[in-house]
């Protein structure tokens, strides 16, 4: 999820911003614009901060888990400044791009559930515990 947090957050600055101004700062092309989660990534400068600081920490944890550094940190600086056209609006919640099934009124709640249910497969924790909310051994709904 590294790479595809730095894919959103690139998209932003191009589809905001344009080409040469993200071409200029090395970013990433852009990259399924009109996806659920791109759309709401630069709907406003608020959901841009948030996916910021969840790219940040999905770079810790990568740091954590597998003793070095990520090839898409050297983007932090850049994508640290939110795009310059961002409309500067208050923060909705993510868009829960899963089966209805696991949609709830919490996008956290849904994403637990969701990879509960469907995404169980390829669970795998290196250098650290399991998260106390994932159930291996939990039937989908």
């Amino acid at each position: 999820m590294v790479l595809e947090t730095a894919q959103l957050l690139s998209t932003a600055h191009r589809v905001l911003d344009g080409d040469d101004v993200a071409e200029s700062k090395g970013l990433y092309k852009a990259t399924h614009k009109n996806h659920p989660s791109a759309v709401w990534v630069r709907s406003s400068c608020a959901a841009y901060a948030w996916t910021r600081q969840h790219f940040e920490a999905l770079l810790l944890e990568y740091k954590l888990r597998y003793g070095r550094v990520h090839a898409c940190d050297r983007l932090c600086r850049e994508l640290n400044h939110e795009p310059q056209n961002i409309p500067q609006l208050y923060f909705d919640p993510p868009p829960q791009c899963m089966p209805d099934q696991y949609k709830s009124d919490c996008a956290v709640t849904s994403y637990r559930a969701y990879y509960g249910g469907e995404k169980r497969s390829f669970a795998k924790w290196s250098r650290g515990n399991c998260p106390s909310w994932f159930n291996p051994k939990q039937p989908n709904p």
